[in-house]
C-alpha cells in the first residue's frame, strides 16, 4: 500500500490499530508523546510477590478477542471478586456483609436496577437522582464508591441516564476476570503487537492536525537540535499523511488543534465527556484482616474511593481506586499521610489493628499526556454520544481508545476493539 497513515498514541488502541494496518501492508508511523508504550495500562513491579497492575487490570468478560489473546499469551485468568464484599453501615455503626446490607436496606441495594429502569427518563446528575428518589443519603460513601469511583468520576457530575443505559447494555452479571500468575497486560501487548511496538517513535507530542486537499498535515513538538539546544526552544516538525488515527485520552483530544474544527454537535458531546484526576493507591499491611470471601470492601471515607483486597500468600495488600476528591486529599496531605489516614479509618470501622509497611500511589491525574482515570458521561450528554465523537472527521481523521467504544468504554478490551474498528474503517 502506498498510503501513509499516522497513529497517535501507543496505548492498547493505538497498538492494535497499528498492528492491524501493518499486517495489511500500509505504511504506518506511530507517534507516542511519552517515553513508554501501554497508555493507562502499566505493570506495578517490585511492590509485592504477586501480579499487580498500576493501571487497567480487569478483563470484563470472556466473549471478546482480547480475552482470547490473554489466554494464548499465557495469562492465568480467574473470575474476580464480587463488586462489594462488605460495607460500613453508618446507621448501625458497624461493618456488615453486602448480603446483610441487601436485606436491611432494600431500596439502596436496588439502586442500580432503578437506574436501568429509569434509563430513558430526563437526565440529571447521579447525586440529584438519588436525592430526588429519597434514598438514605447516610450511605453517600456507598454511592460515591459504586457510581463515583467505579465510573471514574463523582456522583455530582456523572449522568444518571448514562449509567442506566450503560448497565443495560453491559449488565454486571457478566463475569470479570483478573490475571493471577506473574504476568501482565504488557506481556500480552508484547506478544500480539510486536510489529507496532517496533515502529513507535517516542517523545513525539502531536500539537495540531489540519486536513487540506485529501491530506492530513500534522505538527509535533519535536526534540531539540544542536543549534537551539542552549536557548531551549523546541523545534516544530511538520508531517503529511493520507490518514490519521487519533488514539489519545479524551483529556488530550480536547487540547489538540484540529482544522477544520468539529461541528457544534460533536464538540458539545466531546465537552460533555469527562475524565477526572485520580489514581490507584496500594498499601502493604503487616497482617490480613478481611474475613469474608469477597474481595471488595467499602469503608466510610469523606472522599470517593473503592477498595479491594489483593493479597498473596506472603503479602497483605489492599488497593484503592481513587476518584477526584480522594486524589485531591492525597495532594493535600501527601502520600504517606493519606496511607496512614486510610488505615486509621479502617482500624476504627473494622475494629482491627493494622499497620502500614509500604505504599505506592500511581497518580494518573498528573501523568503527562494522560491526566485522568477513564472517560465518563456528564449529565446532559446525548444517548448516542459515543457514536458522535467516534465518527471519522472528513473521512481523513479517525478515532480510537476507550472513550470511543460505543458500549465497552472504560475497558481494556473496549479500547482494543476500537483500535481494530478504526483500522477496518481505513482498510474499507
Amino acid at each position: 500500500m502506498n498510503q501513509n497513515i499516522l497513529i497517535i498514541g501507543a496505548g492498547v488502541a493505538g497498538l492494535a490499530c497499528a498492528q492491524q494496518l501493518i499486517k495489511q501492508g500500509y505504511n504506518v508511523r506511530l507517534f507516542e508523546a511519552s517515553n513508554r508504550y501501554g497508555g493507562r495500562v502499566k505493570p506495578l513491579l517490585g511492590f509485592s510477590d504477586r501480579h499487580l497492575e498500576a493501571g487497567g487490570q480487569t478483563i470484563h468478560h470472556p466473549d471478546n478477542d482480547y480475552y482470547k489473546m490473554a489466554i494464548e499469551a499465557g495469562a492465568q485468568l480467574e473470575i474476580g471478586g464480587d463488586l462489594v464484599g462488605s460495607i460500613y453501615d453508618p446507621i448501625q455503626k458497624k461493618v456488615i456483609t453486602y448480603k446483610e446490607f441487601e436485606n436491611l436496606y432494600q431500596k439502596e441495594s436496588q439502586s442500580l436496577d432503578d437506574f436501568i429502569q429509569d434509563r430513558n427518563q430526563q437526565d440529571e446528575p447521579v447525586l440529584q437522582r438519588l436525592q430526588n428518589k429519597q434514598y438514605n443519603m447516610e450511605f453517600i460513601h456507598l454511592f460515591q464508591a459504586l457510581y463515583g469511583s467505579e465510573y471514574g468520576a463523582s456522583i455530582e457530575k456523572i449522568g444518571a441516564r448514562a449509567i442506566g443505559r450503560y448497565e443495560f447494555d453491559m449488565p454486571m452479571f457478566v463475569s470479570d476476570f483478573e490475571i493471577e500468575n506473574h504476568f501482565h497486560h504488557i506481556n500480552i501487548f508484547d506478544k500480539f503487537f510486536k510489529d507496532a511496538i517496533q515502529i513507535i517513535e517516542y517523545n513525539k507530542q502531536v500539537l495540531s492536525i489540519k486536513i487540506i486537499d485529501q491530506k492530513v498535515l500534522v505538527d509535533i513538538n519535536g526534540e531539540q537540535n544542536e543549534q537551539n539546544e542552549q536557548n531551549e526552544q523546541n523545534v516544530q516538525n511538520k508531517y503529511q499523511f493520507d490518514y490519521v488515527v487519533c488514539c489519545v485520552p479524551i483529556t488530550q483530544l480536547k487540547k489538540l488543534i484540529i482544522e477544520p474544527a468539529f461541528d457544534e454537535t460533536r464538540q458539545k458531546q466531546i465537552n460533555l465527556v469527562g475524565m477526572d484526576k485520580g489514581g490507584k493507591f496500594f498499601i502493604k499491611l503487616d497482617k490480613k484482616f478481611l474475613q469474608h470471601e469477597e474481595d471488595f470492601f467499602i469503608p466510610k471515607f469523606n472522599h470517593n474511593s473503592l477498595w479491594w483486597d489483593s493479597s498473596s500468600e506472603n503479602d497483605s495488600i489492599i488497593i484503592g481506586l481513587l476518584g477526584l476528591s480522594a486524589h485531591n486529599r492525597v495532594m493535600e496531605i501527601g502520600i504517606e499521610e493519606f496511607a496512614k489516614e486510610v488505615i486509621q479509618i479502617i482500624n476504627e470501622q473494622y475494629q482491627v489493628d493494622l499497620n502500614v509497611l509500604s505504599y505506592h500511589y500511581e497518580d494518573w491525574g498528573n501523568t503527562p499526556f494522560i491526566e485522568g482515570l477513564y472517560s465518563y458521561p456528564m449529565s446532559g450528554i446525548d444517548d448516542n454520544y459515543r457514536q458522535i465523537i467516534s465518527a471519522p472527521h472528513l473521512n481523513r481523521l479517525f478515532f480510537a481508545g476507550e472513550a470511543f467504544h460505543p458500549v465497552y468504554y472504560s475497558t481494556i478490551h473496549g479500547a482494543y476493539e476500537s483500535g481494530i474498528n478504526a483500522a477496518k474503517q481505513i482498510i474499507k
